[in-house]
């Protein structure tokens, strides 16, 4: 039912820490592998029940299931890969694969591999940009800025997507 990106912690840990974050990154990958794992079978064995859970988080529309089939129709890889770098819930995808049998082994297997490639980019950015502005800014002054880079982002997201 979470719908702000582990993204927003994983770049504020890069602030300080690109090791931090990069191993919080692999770990927010397998966490998104259970939690889709689960997903995946909430969805096989309900459907129905699934996406009317899912249709409640902010964000998620049927307009979300259409594009995360178009997406999957291209290839479970490649859909979900460009799911994740342009904003489609991953809880979707986990429930489109259960609701149409996608293998869970498959689809769990690749759930890191097309989680932690965004993970990581955004992570290096932030530490990037940290190291970049130096002292500058203080760290507390840092977290402020992603923090508050994340809120509009956020704010745009859902003005776009709706709440």
């Amino acid at each position: 039912m979470f719908f702000i990106v582990p993204d927003v912690l994983l770049t504020c840990l890069a602030l300080k820490s690109l090791k931090a974050a990069l191993v919080a990154a692999l770990f927010a990958a397998l966490g998104a592998m259970a939690g889709g794992t689960l997903v995946w079978h909430l969805a096989y064995a309900e459907p129905e029940a699934t996406m009317h859970l899912l249709l409640v988080v902010p964000g998620i529309s049927e307009a979300t299931f259409e594009k995360v089939r178009r997406l999957l129709s291209e290839g479970i890889y490649i859909g979900m890969l460009q799911g994740a770098f342009t904003g489609v819930p991953y809880k979707i995808f986990a429930a489109e694969a259960g609701n149409t049998g996608i293998n869970p082994f498959l689809f769990a297997s690749l759930t890191p591999l097309v989680r932690l490639p965004r993970f990581v980019a955004l992570s290096l950015v932030a530490w990037a940009a940290s190291r970049c502005i130096g002292e500058r800014l203080s760290g507390r002054q840092k977290l402020f800025t992603s923090l508050s880079l994340w809120l509009s982002f956020y704010v745009i997201y859902f003005r776009y997507v709706g709440w």
